[in-house]
């Protein structure tokens, strides 16, 4: 399984395909709590899409490119949004 071709930019109507179960979803099954942390950068165009919605309990991160986790200056400006389901 992958993705080849250019980043999934904010917006666009395409990301990592909802009939592909990922890592996470097969953890949850088996009664694993998880977690991402980090950049979510496989589409998120509906809520479907998104890391809640594909096999994690909760999410701290971005869902598009283009942050860098290194340039002090830039990243601590950045409001980041804890998201957890209910």
């Amino acid at each position: 399984m992958g993705m080849q071709g250019e980043d999934i930019q904010g917006g666009e109507p395409r990301g990592l395909p909802l009939n592909i179960k990922i890592l996470p979803e097969h953890l949850r099954g088996l009664g694993y709590t998880t977690k991402l942390i980090g950049k979510w950068h496989v589409g998120y165009h509906t809520p479907q899409h998104t890391p809640l919605h594909r096999g994690f309990d909760s999410f701290l991160g971005f869902y598009n490119s283009h942050v860098s986790y290194h340039e002090y200056k830039y990243s601590y400006q950045v409001h980041i949004l804890i998201v957890k389901k209910l």
